[in-house]
This record gives C-alpha cells, structure tokens and sequence, in this order.
C-alpha cells in the first residue's frame, strides 16, 4: 500500500513538475527563513547561559531617586552593596565585583623588548569571581591566583598576544595609567562571544589599597562604579528577598537618605535576562546589546513567513482539487475507503515536504557565512548539528506536512464518486472563502512586513541625519597615553604645538570624554546657597580651552574656558538641561552662581544642550570641568578627510613624547554611529526577511492564478470571438486577486499602524509615521500582486481562440 501511495505521488508530480515546483521551492524558502531566524533567536537567548549556575546569578541594578524622582537607572553599583548582602542575608551564598579599568598594559620581552597596547577589556575584581562565573583557569590555581595586590590572570588570547608561546606565570605586566606592576598568576580560557561581560585581564581587588584612599573601594556608598553579582541559594525565593533587601537598606541608610532627600534601590536583575534587557547607564558591553522586542518582532516573521508558505500548498491543493476529481471518483469505484485517499494526499504532502526540508538544510549550510555577517553576531555554525536544530526542523517537517496536506485530503477525499463521474462536482463558496482568505492573510503579513521595513529604516535615516547639535564630521581621535604623571601637561601642550603644525589640522582639543562616548564621571552637585537635600547627580565632562569651539558647540550664556582665564580651576560649564535640573530657567541667571561638586565652583557658562550620546537617549545634564591634565582623548579637527596623512605626521612626535604607547585612533563620526549598529542589523534582517515573505506569498498567487486561468482558457476564448480586448481580459482576470490584496491593505495599516508606533516608542526621538508609507507598501504589494497575475492572464489572453475552442 505505501508504495502504491508513494507512486501515486510521484506520477502526480511528473506530471504537474509546475506546481510541484512551486510548492517545494515556497516550502523551502519559508523553511531556510524561519530556520536562520530561530538559529539567530537562539543565539541571542543564549547569552551568559555557559555558566552552570546562571540561573542562581543576579546583578545588581543601582537606580538612584531625588526628591522622589528617579534619576537613573544603572547597571554598576556601589562597592558595599556585595558585602552587606552577603554578610545579612543567607539566601546569598556568594558575592563579586568587577571594576572596569583601561590603559596601556606591557610587558618587556628579553626577545622582543617593550611590546604594549592600549587595552579596554581589563576588570578589577574579587577572587570570589570563579565561585560565582564559570571562568575557568587552565594554568593557575582559582583559590589563590588573584588573593593579595598586584596579581593577574590573563586570557589564553593576551597571553598569546604579549608572551608568544612562552609560559606568563610569574612574568611582569605594567599597567601605565596607575603606574603599577602586575604578577601573571593565572590564564583563564577566553571568554565566550554570547557573554554579556567580556574582559582579558583580571586584577586583584587589593590592588585598589595603592590608588583609592579610605577603604573606599570597600565600604562605598555612593561611589557607583562596581558592576556587582551575587550567588543566590537554590530555589531562593528572590522577590521576597528583594522585599526583604529593600526594608533592610531602609532601616540602615534612612540617616543618609534624609540629608540628600533621596533614596538608594538596589534590585537583584537575573543574569539571563541583562542581554535582552534594558539597556542601564554603565553597561560593561552596550554595544554588543540584544534587544528583546527586536527578538520577538523576528520569531514572528519566522512564524508568519513560514504560515504563508504552508498556505501557498493548502491554496494550491484545494484549487487543484476538482482538476484531480476524476482520479477520486475512480478510485472510490474501484474499492478506495475515504481514509485511504487521505493517506494518499497526507503522503503526497509529506513527501513535497520532505523534499523542502532536505533542500532547506543544504541552503542553510551553504549560506550560514552569509547570513553569519547579515546578523553582524559570530554565530557558530555548530548549531546545524546540535540536538535543538534537528529535532525544531523535525517538529516543523511534522506540522507543515499534517497542515499543508490534512485539509487538502479532506476535501479530496469527500468527493461522492456518482456526481464525481457524472461531471456535477459543484465548487463550493466555502472552498472560495477559505482561499480567499488565506490570500488575505498572506498579503495582510506582508504588507505589515513591508511597513515595519520603512519605519525602521526611516526611524535610522531621522537618527543618523538629525542635527546633534555638536560637529562630529573629519574628527580624528587619539587615545591619550596611559601614565598620567606630573610631566603630562606639559608633554601633552608640546605634542599639540607639533601636531598644529601639520597642513590639514584646524585645532586640536584634550578632554576625558569625547561625543558618543559614554561618561562615568559622575557626583553630586547642588547650590551653594542650598543644603546637601537639594544634591542631584551629574555627570562631568574634563575639558580644555578649545573644546567647545572645537565641537562647534553653542554658549548660550556666559563663556567657555579660555586663556584670558589662566585659572580655571574653579569654573564650571553647564549645559542647559543641568541649569533647569539646578532650577535656573533662564541661563543667564546661572552665570557668576556658585555650586558645589566636592569642592565649591563659580558657574562661568551656559551650552545648548546637544546629544552627547545617540538619539536612543535623552540628553542628560552634563557638567564641564577644566581637566585637560586628565584628559583621556585627543581630538584633531581636520580641514579635509586626511586622517592618514595626519596620522604619520604625529607618529614622531608621538614617539618622542610618549614612549612605549601605541597609537589607538578612530574617526569620530563612525565612532558615533556604531551606537545604530544593533537598529542596522535588526532593519537588514527584518528587510531581507521581509522580501522573502512577500516572494513567497506572490509564489503562491502565481500558481494560484496559473490555475484559475487554465480553468478559464476557454471563457477567454469565447470573449476574445465576441470582441473582448487582451487588456480587458486581464483586468477582468485579475480583478478578483487585487481586491483580496486591497482588502489585505485595508486590514494591515491599522495593524502595522498600532505595531510601528509602540516599537518607535522605545525611543525618546522618533519619527511621526507618514501615511504616505502605508501607501507606498500597499502600492508595491498591489502592484506585485498584479504583475504576478497579469503575466498568467496575458499569456492565456493572447492565445489565438481557435486553438482554445478548437474541439467545441
């Protein structure tokens, strides 16, 4: 019997190799998307999952109230927060701190002499960190490679990177910012790609005794630059400790609270939910940032593109049923029971399913590198042959041959074999609705596809293009060196004196941060003439004299920093939106006033407020300091796009001054933009996908068409001898597919209205969505629809009606 089924099939599809084609190729292309997209879904859940105790893991979020108002939310905490949970609270097995650190890390080689770079991903932390991360050593002992100052574990990458193939342990790193020698105790295997927090060196924590003064870096309050993580028992119930938590920081810091009027939270985050959540101040990797609507927005269109090709085969079989009535009706005579007819169409489906899926394999393999770089994430192609990838192809092999094939067999089967062989099967307006409006839903899914498209590519066109209100363009930035010693002020007033010099460089500016570059200098400040209850938090940007004018930056009251000024010391810069949190609403009134951030400070100027960060942010109160002696960046403001020429024209002064440190530049203006690079990605993907949808669902009407005109060749015919038009035929053929697609449009723009506007939402600066987008969509898909009908109804309407009528 199976292979008299099998066959049967294949005889059916030998002989209709155009449908049969159809319906593998729609199969297979809603299978190879639904597929990379669930794969990339993974990926981004997969996030931080390595450690064998993830789900017990919790960082601890700092948000921070003033006069009842939040003022942020951040993802570093403060250094006591690790111990006073562990020392109070049971619940808590362990705790650990990581402080993020950067510089010039070297090492002098007896082989190689001086070999340094400039490195980012270093962290400062306790030696509980391997009890509570799955951070593993492969040379060195966890218990003790990191107890006492000075000592270092380092990943298997720096390793390589500074030692070659010699072994570190007991070797001397140099870290120059803080002028310290660090002990090689350890290496660690590299940390994964899906982890929220990478790092290559890791510090003692009792390093800090040699630059923080006080036991500050252990009993901190309000020093916020820790990311903690705590260990939590097995099966601790978190909300109860949270409540628990938050009455036991109540009781023990109302005293502190009260002389600021605010209030300190501290909420336990779960590990595996940091990836795709919201995006905190001071993350440890906001640029490598998931995020979860963008997650839940593709599992969709995975799902709806794969719904849309199961439709397609449900349309075309049902369309195609009265073609196959015969073959029906003589098999019902000569003995067939109803239940083996539907296991002959159930086998058909399976097997055009079947094939889908092994062509769906074969294209994800060979377009894994492709679609690798279109998600811009490093997702290993170890996924196609884990348990999870074959047992989801699997599960949907299973349901798109039950779906596809069990209403089609239903139908087929029902046919009574008498009116069958009699030739009065009738088509039923019930078969037509159903059709019908699968075609609606095909193409009311991808007109939503299409909308979401443009307001994500529009809202990135507003972000990219709006006016920042700060000049990022032909900006060539340098890392200032690592050892800031006493001699820095004047070596660095030296290498700007060289650097002017060059042909090409308009100004040259110092400062500790530079735009897009995300502060963590942060403090209290108030006014003088209030007590510390009025205290809000500020961030602070160290500047020099030429980085306002550098940054075409606008004072819309006072002054900036300049040399008439010798002594800047005590001045202070605002930006408008710290003078109205200061409650100086016109910006003149805050010029010659006094504030104190530590020490006291005379208010000199009033900035514009401008975006020191993307347009996914709202501008925050900054203040500026005159700091260049602890500047972090060097900034060119180049005539023209000559960065390489620049680039060698500094490299010898450079070397002059400042020994032993590497160049680290970037271009500004890319240095800006990578903050849209999560939106770009998402806006590709969405886009590619969303094509893929809509040549599918076209697939689908095409068959679709192709049949119903066969079925009609000889209608045609007749109105062609009774003087019907080429032109009127087609409109008059495809008149009935564009007013499913006009209906889809009609059902699709409040829809895709009502979703775009709460993803657009999200942001603090968005665009307003133009009607004229839903337009353009339904337009295009009309279009398409017609393109796709018209050329079937065409051709059949420019056949010659002798040959159609030939018999009649």
């Amino acid at each position: 019997m199976l292979t008299s089924y099998l066959q049967t099939a294949f005889r059916n599809f030998l002989k209709h190799k155009g449908y049969t084609l159809l319906n593998i190729t729609g199969l297979s292309l809603g299978l190879v998307a639904s597929l990379f997209i669930w794969q990339y879904v993974k990926y981004e859940r997969s996030y931080d999952t390595f450690h064998g105790k993830a789900a017990d893991i919790y960082r601890v979020q700092y948000n921070q109230y003033q006069n009842g108002k939040l003022r942020f939310e951040c993802a570093a905490a403060v250094p006591a927060v690790g111990p006073a949970l562990k020392n109070n609270f049971p619940e808590v097995r362990q705790f650990t701190r990581l402080y993020p650190v950067s510089g010039v890390m070297s090492y002098e080689s007896p082989d190689h002499g001086l070999v340094s770079f400039m490195e980012e991903k270093m962290q400062i932390t306790d030696t509980s960190v391997f009890d509570v991360f799955d951070f593993h050593l492969v040379n060195g002992d966890e218990s003790r490679a990191l107890v006492g100052p000075n000592k270092a574990v380092i990943s298997q990458r720096a390793a390589k990177k500074y030692f070659g193939d010699a072994n570190p342990i007991g070797k001397t790193l140099r870290w120059g910012n803080a002028n310290i020698n660090f002990e090689v105790t350890g290496i660690f295997q590299d940390v994964p790609v899906n982890s929220h927090i990478k790092f290559d060196f890791l510090f003692s924590y009792e390093t800090m005794k040699s630059f923080v003064e006080d036991n500050a870096y252990e009993t901190a309050w309000g020093w916020y630059d820790f990311n903690t993580y705590v260990l939590l028992q097995p099966g601790t119930d978190v909300s109860a400790l949270q409540s628990k938590w938050d009455q036991w920081l109540a009781e023990t810091r109302k005293e502190d609270w009260k002389k600021y009027n605010g209030k300190q939270e501290f909420i336990l985050q779960p590990l595996l939910d940091i990836h795709l959540g919201k995006v905190l101040l001071q993350e440890s990797q906001p640029d490598e940032r998931g995020d979860r609507d963008s997650v839940y927005a593709l599992s969709f269109i995975a799902l709806f593109i794969l719904i849309i090709a199961w439709v397609n085969y449900i349309n075309l079989a049902t369309a195609r049923s009265f073609d196959r009535a015969n073959e029906v009706g003589v098999r019902k005579v000569m003995g067939a029971a109803r239940n083996q007819l539907i296991y002959q169409f159930l086998a058909e489906s399976f097997i055009i399913n079947l094939i889908a899926g092994m062509i769906s394999v074969a294209a994800i393999w060979l377009a894994w590198p492709a679609f690798a770089s279109l998600s811009g994430r490093a997702i290993p192609i170890d996924y196609l042959v884990e348990t999870d990838f074959w047992l989801s192809l699997l599960l949907l092999f299973a349901i798109g041959s039950f779906l596809s094939g069990f209403y089609p067999a239903i139908v087929l089967s029902s046919f009574k074999p008498v009116a069958v062989l009699k030739g009065k099967v009738m088509r039923t307006s019930q078969g037509n609705i159903l059709r019908q409006s699968l075609v609606v839903f095909q193409f009311a899914a991808s007109v939503c596809l299409i909308v979401g498209s443009l307001v994500v590519y529009e809202q990135l066109s507003f972000m990219r293009n709006q006016d920042l209100g700060v000049d990022i363009v032909k900006t060539l930035v340098i890392k200032s060196p690592g050892l800031q010693d006493s001699t820095y002020a004047r070596k660095m007033e030296a290498f700007k004196a060289e650097a002017l010099r060059l042909p090409g460089v308009k100004s040259m500016t110092a400062s500790t941060n530079v735009p897009g570059d995300e502060i963590f200098w942060a403090g209290g400040i108030r006014r003088l003439s209030r007590g510390p209850e009025t205290n809000i938090s500020g961030y602070t940007v160290g500047i020099d004299q030429d980085y306002i004018s550098a940054f075409g930056l606008t004072v819309i009251a006072g002054r900036g920093f300049d040399r008439e000024h010798p002594d800047e010391r005590h001045s202070m810069v605002l930006n408008r939106a710290m003078a109205e949190a200061l409650d100086w609403k016109d910006p003149n009134e805050a010029i010659g006033q006094k504030v104190v951030q530590g020490d006291t400070f005379e208010i000199v100027g009033v900035l514009e407020n401008y975006h020191q960060m993307s347009l996914k942010e709202a501008i925050t109160p900054l203040v500026y300091r005159f700091t260049p002696q602890f500047s972090q960046f060097f900034a060119f403001k180049l005539e023209q796009d000559n960065y390489r020429e620049v680039l060698a024209g500094i490299e010898g002064p450079w070397k002059s001054l400042y020994p032993g440190n590497p160049i680290d530049y970037f271009l500004l203006d890319q240095f800006f933009n990578r903050q849209y690079e999560g939106e770009q990605q998402f806006g590709r993907i969405f886009g590619v996908f969303t094509v893929l949808a809509i040549v599918i669902a076209c697939m689908g009407l095409f068959g679709l068409a192709s049949f119903m005109t066969l079925q009609r060749t000889k209608e045609i015919g007749i109105r062609k001898v009774l003087g019907s038009t080429a032109p009127n035929i087609v409109l008059l053929l495809s008149r009935g597919f564009i007013q499913l697609v006009l209906i889809a449009n009609f059902i699709a723009w409040p829809l895709a209205w009502w979703i775009m506007s709460q993803w657009l939402e999200g942001f603090p600066y968005h665009i307003t969505i133009n009607p004229i987008l839903f337009l353009v969509a339904g337009g295009g898909v009309v279009l398409i629809a017609f393109l796709s009908v018209g050329v079937q109804t065409l051709k059949a309407a420019l056949v010659n009606p002798a040959q159609t009528l030939k018999y009649e």
